[in-house]
C-alpha cells in the first residue's frame, strides 16, 4: 500500500473515523460507466482500501469522504453535470471533486451553483492531504 494512503488511514484512525472496507474493481468500474468518467489511479488506490466513511461520518476537520454508491447519488441529483464530488465539508456546507471537463481538484460551494473554474490541487492524492491537513485552499 502507498505511503500517502497509510498516513491517511492512520491519521483517520487516530480520529476514530467509521471507514468502510475496500470497493472492489467491478464498484469502481460500475461507478465510472455510471458517471461517464474515469477516476485517476490515486482515488482508485484508496477506494480500494477504504471505500469513504461510514454513516456520514467525518474525520477531525468535519471532512466526509463518500462511499462509491453516494458519490454516484449525489452525482444524479446534482443540477451541475460537470462535477462529480467525492467529499463533503460540515454536512454539505461545499463539496470537493472532480470535473468531467478540466483536470485537477475543485470546490463546489452550493449544488445549485457550478464548481469553481480553477482547481484548488492538481491531484487526489493532494486532495486528501490538503483535508486531512485543514489546508485554507480546501475551505
Amino acid at each position: 500500500m502507498e505511503t500517502w494512503i497509510n498516513e491517511a488511514i492512520s491519521k483517520w484512525n487516530l480520529a476514530k473515523t467509521k471507514q468502510n472496507h475496500g470497493a472492489s474493481i467491478a464498484d469502481i468500474e460500475n461507478a465510472e460507466n455510471i458517471l461517464n468518467f474515469k477516476f485517476p489511479a490515486d482515488f482508485k488506490n484508496l477506494y480500494l482500501v477504504v471505500n469513504g466513511f461510514q454513516d456520514l461520518d467525518w474525520q477531525e476537520h468535519m471532512f466526509c469522504f463518500w462511499p462509491i454508491d453516494r458519490i454516484t447519488e449525489e452525482y444524479a441529483e446534482s443540477s451541475d453535470g460537470d462535477f462529480i464530488g467525492f467529499c463533503d465539508f460540515l454536512l454539505a456546507s461545499h463539496f470537493i471533486g472532480f470535473k468531467k471537463s478540466q483536470s485537477g481538484i475543485f470546490k463546489l460551494y452550493s449544488i445549485m451553483k457550478e464548481a469553481e473554474d480553477s482547481p484548488i490541487t492538481d491531484t487526489f492524492q493532494s486532495a486528501v492531504g490538503m483535508i486531512n491537513s485543514s489546508s485554507d485552499l480546501i475551505y
